[in-house]
């Protein structure tokens, strides 16, 4: 099951199907953080945070939801109130994010809403479990739009700060941004997620009480990117698919929203809350469908050997692909000089579009002088079927 938290204190059960129910409705309002965590007495408890009150279910417990908050002592009623009460697991114990403070939910059940204060003038927003300790993220209050606004350890450490779509290490030794989201923007605490997270390896101590470290498998980072221009909204991929490869920042799925709250990958199928105005809902990738694909090439600059004076002319583009799909269609475009907007390519035929069956390569026509050229592909499914490009070639003289 996959557990959804609304900002009116709505819960909802996501069940393997798709299929999904509202189960609990909790009185204090707004849920701010929630998390799963297992204890020493071979149980599973669901938690939970409103303004300022914390709660537990045991799952998968009665189906009623009739055992909210068995327990002697639940809820707790003094957390500090703030906008987020992220949480995160480390050597068992639940961490939550609790304003200047760090909350606590221990291996044993056990409880404190001050397990440790932070350094004056901060206020913790992220929490990220690691080598057996916790990396916290946090919005200074004096200047909150340099917050760090989500943080997860994928293949390396990484951070999002501020409201321009910076990407940073969070290695706690590099200290510039290593990538920016093109459109800027920023995400939410829970709008960052691993694409698997399903398998770990887990690291144990004897005196331990629980696992001190573990790592994820397979992972590329997911982030929910909202507050971007036009166009560039939407759930991003950072990282590489195997260890030869570069890395690479890609716009997998775009979303022209408000928000977008937070991502969670289920099964392979990834699931993303939204707010688009007064509409709130939840989005799940399609794995029948392809998307329309776009993608913008580097700036290419001619190096032939020519005198200072000489134009270079951009000739031709070759397009290597797999043989075409029969209902699919490639598009060129490029960009001189950067000035401008995209000019779509022409072939030899006249025709816009690259959609003969079978074909494997595609010549487009450009024709025009510049010193700086920058490609631009558009390619469009038919169904689960896409364009695999595997190659471009540019001529120039």
């Amino acid at each position: 099951m996959t557990y959804e938290f609304g900002n009116t204190g709505s819960i909802y059960r996501r069940d393997s199907d798709g299929g999904v129910v509202r189960v609990y409705k909790d009185p204090n309002g707004k849920i701010k953080g929630a998390f799963e965590q297992p204890r020493d007495n071979n149980k599973t408890y669901l938690v939970w945070a409103t303004d300022t009150h914390l709660h537990e279910k045991e799952l998968p417990g009665r189906s009623d939801w009739n055992d909210v908050d068995p327990e002697v002592g639940w809820p707790k009623n003094n957390l500090t109130s703030c906008d987020w009460h992220t949480m995160g697991l480390d050597g068992g114990a639940l961490l939550i994010a609790n304003k200047s403070w760090i909350a606590l939910v221990g291996y044993d059940g056990s409880y404190t809403n001050e397990a440790l204060n932070l350094i004056p003038g901060n206020e913790a927003k992220t929490i990220v479990e690691r080598d057996g300790r916790v990396i916290i993220g946090t919005s200074r209050t004096s200047d909150p739009d340099r917050s760090i606004n989500g943080a997860i350890d994928s293949e390396v450490p990484l951070s999002q700060v501020g409201e321009d779509g910076e990407l940073y290490y969070a290695n706690m030794s590099d200290s510039i941004p290593i990538k920016q989201f093109p459109g800027g923007g920023k995400v939410n605490p829970g709008g960052v997620c691993n694409e698997i997270d399903q398998v770990n390896f887990f690291e144990w101590e004897q005196t331990a009480l629980s696992w001190i470290d573990k790592q994820s498998v397979g992972n590329m980072s997911l982030w929910g990117v909202y507050g971007a221009s036009s166009g560039y909204n939407g759930i991003y991929s950072y990282g590489r698919m195997n260890k030869n490869k570069p890395f690479t920042l890609n716009l997998d799925y775009e979303m022209d929203v408000d928000e977008i709250g937070a991502i969670c990958s289920v099964n392979g199928v990834i699931l993303a809350s939204y707010r688009d105005g007064t509409d709130f809902g939840v989005r799940a990738t399609d794995p029948n469908n392809k998307a329309v694909g776009i993608y913008e090439g580097l700036e290419l600059k001619a190096r032939s050997l020519k005198k200072s004076l000489d134009i270079t002319e951009w000739r031709t583009a070759e397009v290597y692909c797999e043989p075409l799909p029969d209902g699919t269609q490639i598009e060129f475009y490029y960009k001189i000089d950067k000035n401008g907007d995209f000019i779509r390519a022409e072939m030899e035929n006249g025709l816009e579009l690259f959609r003969a069956h079978g074909e494997t390569k595609a010549i487009f026509f450009i024709g025009s002088p510049g010193d700086i050229f920058e490609p631009k592909i558009i390619t469009y499914p038919y169904g689960n079927q896409t364009p695999e490009i595997h190659r471009i070639r540019m001529y120039f003289e």
